[in-house]
């Protein structure tokens, strides 16, 4: 018998989800919150998937474990990589259980790939390729997952063609048709798959994330916001209910799970992140190089690109020898001149900058830290990031004429621990989240209106959290409360299936959401074990395959 599983609704918010529920819908949900505790979850600066869910599945802040966005800086590089779970595998809920002797399974949970050994099964969520034989523990799950669909698995779509960054100059409604049918396609076969394993192989433990509110929030939330630039009465006739559609799919997936999990199963829900509108972009670079941080190379100028044998022979029309040569000589690299016209990160003048954007904060150049940095530690460091948060927070957006930014602040104050230093030195948040930092290099502005983006919905900082049981679980039944944090999940719930808390859990068991009466002869008991929280060197992906990830995460507006 299971005795908890934790359904993860990516970016599910209470927003959506009360009103639905007063208007008679999402019964299971619905259920949970009647008969359980629930309350709003903060989520991680900044509210997105992989700092929010491996905070969730830590019980520690991202300075602890590591991981502050889909990318990761290095030190000693201006380079980013992409994340993956050997970043900070090691320390997760799947691995502390099994290390206890419980039978863990997990789906579809972000920042699982590549899988790692547990006791149980592991099918890795996003980000992750989407072809191939991998993502999934032990060696043979992947093969016996498509034996039973009949098919190939598809861990996501790609998102590569949709243009979630840049404003075209018109809506095209019809793409929206195909995206939609695609995303309830892959998740209603998920669900399929979830609840099959979950039959086959019954763990202790069980863990799966539902992204189908993610995505449509990502793409079709103008559509049911009137106040969104890009709102119209077509979009809305079309797409209007597709939000809400996903979450009545999500409902129903909870009640299959629930009524295969049994009524004596601890099951909570749980979301990384909430949601609202995205309605403009700051363009971060602009305003940097205006304010005498940023400096560029001169453009257009020459300079020297780099293309192929095969290619090189095509331009001066000799092709035919190209295709008569061995593939590996045709592919052999060639220098070529090239006359760059527009800019690109490459062009960034390093030896003359002080400030650059890098994962949705700002990073200082410093010596010793950067290659070519020139900002000192210590008075100098401290001088500057007070002078930038100064003129962050009296910027003006000229779009409405209001101050832009909500707050900035330096890690050290929304961070601790012992990649503190990998982390940006200066975030912010600028309306609410309804506008974001957008690292384009050729803006003329430093504001601009979201319409006709591809993506109109985005991230906030409120998730969601709810508990509920059988007569064995110590909920207090209809309590609704204030002040959780996402890192406080697996603490909790660690707690009320009897349980030891890591003394390293940074994490506070929530009184709240449990029976005073009960909490008050069941103290939290804590465990001295020690897990390694290191974050691995190197990475886990080909050129070819963090190409095609970067690519499909460009369309969701993440890079």
């Amino acid at each position: 018998m299971t005795r908890l599983a934790i359904l993860g609704i990516d970016g599910a918010t209470y927003r959506i989800i009360r009103p639905m529920i007063a208007a008679g819908e999402l019964p299971h949900i619905a259920r949970m919150l009647r008969e359980g505790a629930s309350a709003n979850l903060e989520s991680t600066i900044p509210p997105i998937t992989p700092p929010a869910w491996v905070s969730m599945m830590t019980g520690v802040n991202p300075g602890r474990h590591g991981i502050f966005h889909f990318v990761h800086r290095t030190i000693g590089s201006y380079q980013l990589g992409l994340v993956d779970s050997k970043n900070f595998a090691g320390m997760d809920a799947f691995s502390l259980l099994s290390r206890r002797g419980w039978t863990t399974g997990g789906f579809a949970v972000p920042m699982t790939y590549p899988p790692f050994p547990v006791n149980g099964y592991m099918i890795s969520g996003i980000p992750m390729p989407l072809k191939g034989s991998g993502g999934a523990w032990p060696e043979g799950t992947r093969a016996a997952m498509e034996e039973f669909l009949g098919k190939e698995y598809e861990p996501d779509i790609n998102y590569a063609e949709y243009d979630g960054k840049n404003e075209p100059g018109s809506e095209d409604l019809d793409r929206y048709e195909k995206l939609r049918d695609d995303l309830f396609r892959v998740e209603r076969e998920r669900i399929k798959l979830k609840l099959e394993w979950l039959r086959r192989h019954p763990t202790d433990f069980y863990f799966c994330v539902l992204s189908i509110t993610d995505r449509c929030q990502h793409y079709f939330w103008k559509f049911q916001d009137p106040t969104h630039d890009g709102w119209s009465q077509e979009g809305q006739d079309r797409f209007g209910e597709v939000i809400k559609d996903a979450y009545r799919l999500s409902d129903e997936a909870v009640g299959q799970f629930r009524e295969l999990l049994g009524e004596d199963c601890t099951v909570a829900l749980v979301s990384d992140h909430g949601f609202g509108t995205f309605s403009a972009d700051f363009f971060i670079n602009r305003w940097l190089e205006d304010e005498g941080y940023l400096a560029f190379k001169k453009i257009p100028r020459w300079t020297l690109g780099v293309t192929t044998l095969g290619e090189t022979l095509r331009r001066v029309k000799l092709g035919f020898l190209g295709r008569v040569l061995p593939g590996p000589i045709a592919r052999l690299p060639v220098a070529r001149p090239k006359h760059k016209k527009q800019r690109d990160k490459r062009d960034i003048d390093w030896k003359n900058t002080k400030v650059f954007a890098a994962m949705y904060g700002l990073c200082l150049n410093m010596k010793g830290r950067e290659p070519e940095g020139l900002v000192e530690p210590g008075a100098e460091r401290e001088a500057l990031e007070q002078e930038v948060i100064a003129k962050l927070r009296k910027l003006r957006d000229p779009l409405n004429d209001e101050l832009a930014v909500d707050d900035a602040i330096v890690s050290k104050d929304c961070y601790s621990g012992e990649y503190l230093q990998t982390a940006p030195d200066i975030q912010f948040m600028m309306q609410g989240l309804a506008c974001l930092p957008k690292e384009d290099l050729t803006a003329t502005t430093h504001f601009g209106r979201r319409k006709y983006a591809a993506v109109s919905g985005t991230h906030r900082m409120d998730g969601i959290f709810a508990v509920a049981g059988g007569e064995r679980c110590p909920v207090a039944a209809g309590s609704v409360y204030e002040g959780m944090h996402i890192q406080d999940s697996l603490p909790t719930l660690l707690h009320m299936v009897g349980e030891e808390i890591p003394r390293w859990m940074e994490g506070a068991v929530q009184e709240q959401a449990l029976q005073s009466e009960w909490f008050t002869q069941h103290a939290p008991q804590f465990s001295e074990e020690e897990i390694e929280l290191g974050v691995a060197e190197g990475t886990t992906w080909s050129d070819e395959e963090a190409k095609r990830v970067e690519e499909s995460l460009k369309g969701l507006g993440y890079l």
